[in-house]
C-alpha cells in the first residue's frame, strides 16, 4: 500500500487555497488541479509499505498542538504550492516522524522538508502571479495516509490519526480488523 504521512489541511486552509485555484480556472489555467479533499502537508513520504508497522513507530509520536501559517506561493517545475511560514515546531514535528521511521527501519523518502501544499500539478497557462489569503490553522493531529491510484488520479484514504496523545485513532474498522486478524494468526503460529 502506497503510504505517506501528512497533515491535512482544514477548511479554513482548504477555503483559503480554493479561492485561488478558482481564479485560477476562471483565468484559464489548464492543469491537474489538487482535490480540496486531498490538500495536505506531507511530513513524510513513505511509498509502498504494510500500515501496520508504521502506526506502530507513528504511535510514539506525542506532540502539543501548535499554529501554522499560510505563506506565499511558488513552483517546484510545473507544481504550483502553497507555501508554510517557518515554524520551529512544525520541523522538530517532522523531524520527530522521520526519527520515529528509521529507528523502526521503515524506509521513506529522504528528502530535506520543505512545508508545502500542492495545489497543482503540471500548470500551463497564464504567466501572471498568484498568492494565497492570509491564513492560520492550529495542527493538533497528523495522518497516516493511503494513496490510491487506481481512478488514475490520487485518492488519499486516512488510516490512522495520531494527536497530542501517544495512542492512535483507527480510521477505517475494515483496516483495523485486518490488522487484528493478521496479529491473531501470528500469534497461533508462536
Amino acid at each position: 500500500m502506497r503510504l505517506f504521512i501528512a497533515i491535512m489541511a482544514d477548511g479554513q486552509f482548504r477555503k483559503a487555497v480554493t479561492d485561488t485555484l478558482e481564479q485560477m480556472k476562471q483565468d484559464g489555467i489548464s492543469s491537474r488541479f489538487v482535490p480540496e479533499e486531498n490538500l495536505h502537508i506531507t511530513l513524510a513520504f513513505i511509498g509502498e509499505s504494510d500500515a501496520e508497522p508504521v502506526i506502530n513507530a507513528l504511535s510514539r509520536i506525542s506532540f502539543r498542538p501548535f499554529e501554522i501559517r499560510l505563506n506565499g506561493t511558488g513552483m517546484f517545475g510545473d507544481t504550483f504550492w502553497a507555501g508554510v511560514k517557518d515554524n520551529d515546531r512544525l520541523k522538530a514535528l517532522a523531524d520527530q516522524v522521520r526519527q520515529e521511521l528509521s529507528a523502526a527501519g521503515i524506509p521513506y523518502d529522504g528528502k530535506d522538508f520543505i512545508p508545502h501544499i500542492t495545489l497543482i500539478r503540471r500548470m500551463k497557462g497564464s504567466g501572471k502571479t498568484y498568492s494565497v489569503q492570509d491564513c492560520r490553522m492550529t495542527v493538533s493531529s497528523i495522518s497516516l495516509m493511503h494513496s490510491d491510484l487506481s481512478s488514475g488520479r490520487p485518492h488519499y484514504i486516512e488510516i490512522a490519526s495520531f494527536g497530542n496523545t501517544v495512542r492512535s485513532e483507527l480510521i477505517h474498522d475494515k483496516m483495523f480488523q485486518q490488522m487484528s486478524d493478521k496479529m491473531d494468526k501470528n500469534t497461533e503460529d508462536l
